[in-house]
């Protein structure tokens, strides 16, 4: 079993230096000795995402899912590959679950929301940030793109509220003055984790 962790983590190291596809053949030499971890699949799949195999990327995921369906991050994770590969209405399906998963977590708000924003779902956007924001005030990037959304919606006197919030809270990311057409929305981030990341890099914690 040691020497499958390191094929793990030796896979991991040359995703983490940009190298794909010999990531995904270390990953799929784990997969054929244990077909059971969903964090292979889960690695893999993103490997996969890397490279726009949407295809290849979609299935690992649904495996992972398969192997651990209480996860509320793969489903979002999947839900970003069907949104890149433009199959929007099975996108907004893992988020929604993502979100009905996970309703106290702010960043499943902020990522459905983004995905909303672009898809043109406005009002839908707008709830979904202020959700998030109810659950985090601090979040900076939810109260730049809420603004974003609000100037598009034609509401620019709260946009410029929630920009000055944003500098506010991140004055290096979004403290430059720069008029609205000038701004752009940024892709929500998880908060960092409490504790030390296990060696295997991951954003989900398999028990």
């Amino acid at each position: 079993m040691q020497d499958f962790n390191i094929l793990l983590e030796t896979a991991s190291s040359y995703c983490q230096k940009g190298d794909f596809k010999q990531g995904i053949h270390l990953y799929s030499q784990y997969i054929t000795q244990d077909n059971q971890n969903p964090i292979a699949f889960y690695q893999r799949g993103k490997a996969y995402f890397k490279i726009k195999d949407y295809q290849a990327a979609q299935s690992d995921l649904s495996k992972a899912i398969k192997l651990k369906p209480e996860s509320a991050e793969l489903f979002a994770e999947r839900g970003l590959i069907y949104y890149m590969a433009k199959q929007e209405e099975k996108a907004m399906l893992d988020f929604n679950t993502a979100v009905e998963m996970e309703p106290e977590n702010p960043f499943r708000y902020a990522s459905r929301a983004f995905i909303k924003d672009h898809l043109g779902d406005l009002e839908g956007a707008k709830k979904d940030y202020q959700k998030a924001l109810e659950l985090d005030p601090e979040d900076a990037i939810s109260h730049n793109n809420l603004g974003l959304v609000l100037g598009k919606m034609g509401n620019h006197r709260k946009a410029e509220q929630h920009y000055k919030d944003a500098e506010k809270l991140d004055p290096k990311n979004f403290g430059m003055s720069k008029s609205e057409e000038q701004k752009a929305d940024v892709a929500p981030q998880p908060k960092p984790e409490p504790v030390p990341m296990p060696e295997i890099k991951s954003s989900i914690a398999f028990s």
